[in-house]
């Protein structure tokens, strides 16, 4: 029974079955039996953490009090303004009296000393001295400059800590002394848990310097470097955390405390907490493997009961020409596929002969290459029954690809695309076969509404349904135009062509329109008016130039132009007399470069395609409008420069008349005020201003190089009188035509 593959698949499976839920139960069970002890070994090691934490700071406040009593008491505060003489020696064995009885064993104090800043003497057991070292000075300043009041000193490298208090205790500033409290290290070390083989405790200062030793040897000094790092870069105050290392991994309990900002830290090994959990994970491979044998042993029985009914409707199917080893369902389905494979290459032919022939007969038809006999004979055999409907035309064009992900050689596969839409959104029974003829996507409708109005409300539902569809597929925006409802098959090209042409009246509508032909064809024909006083203050916007002015006068042309309801061929006439009008202006002023005749060609083809109102107000700013600006602009650039250096000439010439602007107008035949305005934007000053500053520089040339008199130099200048040429040459120079002379020839002289 095993030769069967299907038999030994549903085996196989079923031993998958059963391990995979077997193992993944022993796996989880043993992880999270090994994260609650890890959890609780955490959790014990923060509570002997914060015991460790209180009976350290119990022994610090109680030292604090201790130092803080003493200080408060009448003779501290009265000595340390003292300088002491020898009379005073009852107070000094009255202050080392206080001084030693601070140093009990309860409180782990080995040495109490105070000092004056002011007055330098020093007091603790060992006596009293005014002499004190620059090195224990350089030490008390430093201590001095701490910016608390009191503080817990810890150093590298000392075996003590320090409590330092400033003197009087009771101010901010203007500390005279100093009491120091030291207490051992290995006071602080009695304190600590003892380690126990599975954790170890250590006291860190504010700056993570050790205060007490490390009792595991196989936490060395690079571990404890370690851990140190890992502490600094955490920013948390309390919590636990594994720390991997090269030889294992280390657990990290620790708790900043809010009192002097020690750290206390509790390390313990990984791998110890881990031989905990070892117990549990065998005992869980056990019981999995139990399970895991017994749920093997129902798998292979249930398999051979499910495989029995399997293996009897194959010896029943197949017969004697079976063969051991071979898939039975395999086998049964082997034979079923050939013949339903048979059927369905069958049916496909010929479904597929039928569309291709059926396409190909709707194309035709649309493009009027049938005739009445040849349209029947197809409309017999493609079994379409229009005794008692009439149909319509829908025709799809893509309003544009700009501002898509799509190009412009994307189009025909577009347009597939979109037939494909319309396929799958009109049921076969509402039209004859959708095809693409020449870039657009065509649909035969039929319509089985009661009354003609009815079945048009139905075909703009229906073109709304296919717009939205296409918009959200493919995120192209379509517009959609209708033809007329005929009841003869044969008016298929010409329902065609009136799509064709309703289409076209986007260019009022915009895009995404839905355009039925008897809606936007004129009813009666109109009288076509140009709006020529439009278009002129166009011309003079674009010679002014102001583009923006001329963008406002185009779209009120294309409005006014689109007021009345006129055909697309009038419409498009228009817009051809415009850009000849424009072209033309361009050829007036002087400008080739916008285009020759053949680009003329390309421009009026260009303006011949566009479809919307927004695309030709875009089309006229982009290729006509802006690029007429820029040539004009550049025409009036050179000009202008030409009419300054001509006004510049003048001036240089002529400086000794009666010049004015009205002078130059006359002469160079323009407005006195276009001259001006032109002058002062090419020079940057005005007529009147570089005519005076060049006669003043003519004045101080002569005033340097000759010896005319001021009065012949104002007269020559034509100024009416001498004071009025003084009065200016002050004005500009700070000094008077004299003074001007005599200043610069007694340099020359020099």
């Amino acid at each position: 029974m095993l030769k069967s593959k299907y038999l030994r698949r549903i085996i196989i499976y079923s031993m998958i079955l059963v391990t995979i839920p077997v193992l993944s139960l022993g796996i989880l069970s043993y992880f999270k039996a090994k994260g609650i002890i890890q959890e609780k070994v955490n959790m014990g090691n923060m509570q002997v953490l914060t015991q460790t934490e209180l009976k350290v700071e119990q022994v610090l406040q109680t030292i604090d009090n201790a130092i803080i009593q003493f200080i408060n008491t009448p003779i501290v505060g009265e000595s340390i303004r003292m300088s002491f003489e020898p009379k005073d020696f009852l107070m000094v064995q009255q202050l080392s009296g206080g001084l030693y009885k601070l140093q009990t064993y309860d409180l782990g104090i080995s040495n109490v000393w105070m000092s004056s800043f002011i007055h330098k003497w020093y007091l603790d057991n060992s006596g009293f001295s005014h002499s004190l070292s620059d090195e224990f000075m350089k030490s008390l300043t430093a201590m001095m400059q701490y910016p608390e009041i009191s503080k817990w000193v810890t150093n590298d490298g000392s075996s003590n800590i320090l409590l330092v208090k400033k003197l009087p205790i009771h101010t901010f500033k203007d500390f005279e002394g100093i009491i120091v409290a030291t207490v051992p290290n290995y006071k602080l070390q009695k304190l600590i848990p003892e380690f126990n083989g599975d954790s170890d405790t250590i006291v860190f200062d504010a700056d993570y310097r050790m205060l007490t030793k490390v009792s595991n040897p196989d936490f060395t000094q690079d571990k404890i470097e370690q851990v140190i790092e890992h502490l600094q870069s955490s920013g948390e105050d309390s919590g636990s955390s594994e720390i991997r290392l090269n030889d294992g991994s280390i657990g990290v309990t620790y708790k900043k405390s809010a009192f002097n900002g020690w750290v206390y830290v509790s390390l313990v090994s990984i791998e110890q907490i881990t031989k905990e959990s070892t117990a549990i994970g065998w005992y869980t491979v056990y019981i999995c493997s139990a399970v895991f044998v017994i749920l093997l042993a129902l798998s292979w029985v249930g398999s051979n009961k499910i495989y029995l009914p399997i293996r009897q409707i194959f010896e029943s199917a197949v017969g004697d020409n079976r063969t051991d080893g071979e898939d039975e369902l395999q086998v049964i389905g082997k034979h079923i596929h050939t013949l339903r494979t048979s059927q369905s290459k069958l049916l496909d032919q010929i479904q597929g002969q039928t569309k291709q022939l059926e396409e190909f007969f709707i194309r035709k038809l649309l493009l009027g290459e049938l005739g009445a006999k040849e349209i029947q004979e197809k409309t017999e055999q493609f079994h379409y029954d229009l005794s008692l409907e009439s149909f319509c035309v829908l025709t799809v064009q893509i309003d544009t690809l700009n501002g898509t992900r799509f190009q412009e050689n994307d189009h025909d596969l577009l347009m597939f695309a979109v037939n494909n839409i319309v396929s799958e959104l009109i049921i076969p029974g509402s039209r004859l076969e959708p095809v693409v003829v020449g870039g657009n996507q065509v649909t035969i409708v039929r319509n089985k509404a009661a009354t003609p109005e009815a079945g048009k409300n139905d075909v703009y539902s229906l073109s709304e349904l296919v717009q939205t569809t296409v918009k959200e597929i493919l995120e192209l925006r379509i517009s959609i135009g209708i033809s007329r409802f005929y009841t003869n098959l044969t008016m298929g090209a010409q329902a065609y062509q009136e799509c064709l042409e309703a289409l076209k009246y986007r260019i009022r509508f915009g895009e995404e329109a839905i355009l039925h032909v008897e809606d936007v064809l004129p009813d009666r024909r109109i009288h076509t008016i140009f709006p020529e006083w439009i278009e002129k203050q166009l011309i003079d916007a674009l010679k002014t130039p102001d583009l923006e002015k001329a963008g406002q006068l185009l779209h009120e042309f294309l409005s006014v132009t689109l007021r009345d309801n006129i055909r697309h061929q009038e419409y498009q006439m228009i817009l051809f007399r415009l850009l000849s009008d424009l072209i033309r202006e361009i050829q007036h002023a002087g400008e080739n470069q916008l285009a020759s005749s053949q680009e003329d060609h390309q421009l009026f083809e260009q303006l011949f395609k566009l479809r919307t109102i927004a695309e030709t107000e875009e089309w006229f700013m982009k290729m006509v409008m802006e690029p007429m600006v820029v040539l004009l602009n550049k025409r009036w650039e050179t000009q202008n420069r030409n009419i300054s250096e001509l006004m510049m000439e003048i001036i240089h010439d002529e400086y000794e008349t009666d010049l004015t602007l009205d002078l130059c107008a006359a002469r160079l035949n323009y407005h006195p005020n276009y001259l001006k305005t032109v002058f002062r934007k090419e020079t940057g000053v005005n007529f009147s201003d570089y005519l005076s500053q060049y006669r003043l520089n003519k004045a101080k040339k002569w005033l340097m190089e000759t010896d005319m008199k001021v009065s012949e130099i104002a007269e020559k200048l034509r100024y009416q009188n001498s004071q009025n040429f003084i009065r200016y040459f002050r004005k500009m120079e700070d000094m008077t035509p004299g003074d001007y002379r005599k200043k610069y020839l007694n340099g020359s002289i020099r």
